[in-house]
C-alpha cells in the first residue's frame, strides 16, 4: 500500500489537528494566527513558522479544506479523509475501481450486454427493475439520493451545483425511451469523478458504490433499447 507524500512534520501538524478537535480542545473551523516568530492554530498551540506551507500541502493532498471567512481570513476544515489518514498511520486508500477503468470501453460493452450486475441480488432482479418504469424510477432516486449524499459536504457550492445537474440529466436518461451511449459516457465521467466535475480519489471512492449500480442499469437499457 501506498503512503501519502508528507514530511514528518506535515504528518505531526495533521495528527495535532486531529486530537486536538476529537479531544474538543479546538473547534472548526481551524484558524490560523502567525506572527514574525511562530504560528498558531486557535485551541491547538503553536507551530514553527512554516505551519502555513504545511498546511498548504495537507489541502493539496485533499486531508484539510481551505475556506475563507468574511474578513477573508483562510479557514481550515479536517475531511474524512485527513482523520483516516492519522487512524491508518498516513496509508493512503487504494485507488477505487473507477480510476482504473476506461469509462469508453464501458459503455462500448453496454451495447454488448457485457456488464455484471453488481448492486442487484441477480439478473432476473435487474430485468424487473429495468422492465417496470415505477421500480425503475425509484430505484433509480434512490442510488441518485444516497449518491448525492455521499459527495456533498466534499464539493463547494458551485461544483455541487454542476454534479447535481449532471445527476439529474443522467436520470432523465436512464428513463428515456432511448438512451445515448455518449451522452450516458459524458454523465458517468462527471459522477464517477473522471470528467466533467473534478475530483480527488477521497471523492471517487465514495462516489462509486452508487455509480457503478446506475452504470448496470444503463447497460441493461441500451442492451433492451
Amino acid at each position: 500500500m501506498a503512503n501519502y507524500n508528507l514530511t514528518t512534520r506535515q504528518k505531526e501538524v495533521l495528527q495535532r489537528l486531529v486530537e486536538s478537535v476529537k479531544s474538543g480542545r479546538a473547534q472548526e473551523p481551524l484558524i490560523v494566527v502567525c506572527t514574525f516568530q511562530d504560528c498558531e492554530v486557535i485551541g491547538v498551540g503553536t507551530f514553527e513558522h512554516s505551519l502555513s506551507g504545511d498546511m498548504e500541502i495537507l489541502c493539496d493532498a485533499d486531508l484539510l479544506g481551505l475556506k475563507y471567512n468574511s474578513r477573508g481570513d483562510e479557514i481550515f476544515t479536517i475531511k474524512q479523509s485527513g482523520y483516516d489518514a492519522v487512524e491508518t498511520n498516513f496509508v493512503a486508500p487504494e485507488l477505487p475501481p473507477s480510476s482504473q477503468i476506461n469509462i469508453g470501453a464501458i459503455i462500448h460493452e453496454m451495447n454488448n450486454g457485457n456488464v455484471q450486475a453488481v448492486g442487484f441480488s441477480s439478473h432476473s432482479e435487474l430485468q424487473q427493475t429495468v422492465n417496470d418504469p415505477a421500480i425503475l424510477k425509484e430505484k433509480i432516486d434512490d442510488l441518485a439520493n444516497e449518491l448525492l449524499d455521499a459527495i456533498k459536504t466534499e464539493l463547494p457550492a458551485e461544483k455541487l451545483i454542476a454534479y447535481i445537474k449532471s445527476l439529474d440529466e443522467l436520470k432523465q436518461q436512464l428513463v428515456a425511451e432511448k438512451s445515448s451511449p455518449s451522452i450516458l459516457e459524458r454523465l458517468f465521467r462527471a459522477l464517477s469523478f473522471t470528467g466533467d466535475v473534478e475530483g480527488t480519489i477521497s471523492l471517487m471512492t465514495r462516489a462509486w458504490p452508487y455509480v457503478y449500480p446506475l452504470l448496470v442499469i444503463a447497460a441493461e437499457r441500451l442492451k433492451a433499447g
